[in-house]
C-alpha cells in the first residue's frame, strides 16, 4: 500500500506557491518558502519538498498550472515585441529621447530582418619570409621603403627634431 498524500493545502503552502509563481526568477524556492514562514535553517528543505511532485503532488500540480498561464504573459512573439517597441519608441519621441527612438526603430528592423550582422574573424601565423615578401609586395623599390620610413620617422618624431633645432638655435 502507498503512502496517502496529504490533499488540502495549508495557508503557509498557499503562500509559498503564491511567491514562487508571482516572483519566478527573482526569488529562489529557499527565499520564497523563508517569506511564506517556514524555519531559515529548514527552508531549503522544505522548499525542495514542496517542489516534489512525488511528496506534494497538488502543490506541484498548482504551481505548474499558474507557470503555464504566466507563459502566455512572458513569451514574446515577433507581433507583441513589435508592438512593444512601437509603444516605447513613441513615448521616447515624446519625451524628446531621440536616441531611444532611433534604437527602437533599429531593433524593429532587426526583428522584421533587415539587417544581419556577419562577422569573420580570421587568424594566421606568418613565417618571416611571409612578412618580407608582404613587405615586397606592398614596397615595390627600395625607395618607397626608405621614404615612407623617413616620412613614418619624421612624423614619430618631430617634435625631438624641432627641440634638436631649437637648441642649435
Amino acid at each position: 500500500m502507498g503512502k496517502k498524500y496529504i490533499t488540502k493545502i495549508t495557508p503557509k503552502q498557499q503562500k509559498f506557491i503564491d511567491l514562487y509563481t508571482s516572483k519566478y526568477g527573482e526569488l529562489s524556492a529557499t527565499d520564497c518558502a523563508i517569506k511564506a514562514g517556514y524555519e531559515r535553517e529548514s527552508a531549503h528543505t522544505r522548499a525542495s519538498e514542496l517542489l516534489d511532485w512525488r511528496k506534494n503532488p497538488e502543490i506541484v500540480k498548482q504551481i505548474d498550472a499558474r507557470q503555464l498561464g504566466n507563459k502566455e504573459v512572458w513569451l514574446l512573439d515577433k507581433t507583441k515585441h513589435l508592438a512593444n517597441l512601437t509603444r516605447i519608441q513613441s513615448e521616447a519621441r515624446a519625451k524628446g529621447q531621440y536616441g531611444v527612438a532611433a534604437k527602437c526603430e533599429e531593433l524593429k528592423g532587426k526583428v522584421q530582418g533587415f539587417y544581419v550582422d556577419r562577422n569573420l574573424t580570421l587568424t594566421k601565423e606568418l613565417s618571416d619570409d611571409d612578412i618580407h615578401q608582404k613587405m615586397k609586395d606592398i614596397f615595390k623599390t627600395r625607395e618607397e621603403y626608405d621614404a615612407m620610413h623617413k616620412s613614418l620617422a619624421d612624423e614619430l618624431f618631430e617634435k625631438e627634431v624641432k627641440v634638436e633645432e631649437d637648441d642649435k638655435s
